[in-house]
């Protein structure tokens, strides 16, 4: 009788460890910030193996990328750069810098509006459409700034004709901009139109 009940006793103890064992490595899986894998060990009890949380890479966008010359930030860094220009009165260096900048600007915006155009034709594709017309609109308006820059070192350099074309390009571009009515003032300001009488 004593033997059975020195029997029960240690499947009691086994019992326990087995059920304790199996807790742990529950809490130790449900842990937050990791992945956990389980794999019974020799003794058959579940041993819980932590594995480290997968770091979430940020992504930047191509257009803010500033080492990317397709990009728009890179273009907007050319532009501040051919500002300081101007300011110190170094117009000509301003022209060329602007000239460079203008070419792909012009030529950025189309190729996006003709990639929103496309994708625009087909529903399954209006994320890419949407992005598109964004990239599109980006570049037109920094090609538009460029205009009223190189305008103004035209103007400095007493090339007004060049100037004129550039001026008007970007009223009709964005009529109801304070870029427009600024382009609008340097028109008046040489010359080709009109300022308006003062009631």
């Amino acid at each position: 009788m004593g033997n059975l009940k020195i029997y029960w006793i240690i499947v009691l103890t086994v019992f326990l460890s087995l059920f304790s064992n199996k807790g742990n490595a529950q809490d130790l899986s449900s842990s937050s910030g990791s992945l956990s894998t389980s794999s019974s060990s020799s003794s058959g009890n579940i041993v819980a193996i932590k594995e480290p949380a997968l770091k979430q890479v940020e992504t930047i966008s191509i257009q803010e990328d500033p080492t990317n010359e397709l990009g728009l930030i890179y273009s907007v860094k050319k532009i501040e750069e051919a500002k300081k220009l101007i300011e110190t009165n170094s117009f000509q260096e301003a022209e060329q810098l602007l000239i460079q900048i203008n070419d792909w600007l012009i030529s950025s915006s189309e190729y996006h509006y003709e990639l929103f155009q496309t994708f625009s034709k087909n529903y399954k594709e209006q994320d890419k459409s949407k992005l598109e017309k964004a990239h599109a609109l980006d570049f037109a308006n920094l090609r538009d700034q460029c205009y009223f820059l190189l305008a103004k070192t035209y103007i400095s350099q007493s090339k007004t004709k060049p100037a004129i074309k550039l001026l008007v390009d970007i009223i009709k571009s964005q009529p109801d901009s304070e870029l427009s009515l600024k382009a609008y003032k340097l028109i008046q300001d040489i010359k080709f139109s009109d300022k308006q009488a003062t009631p």
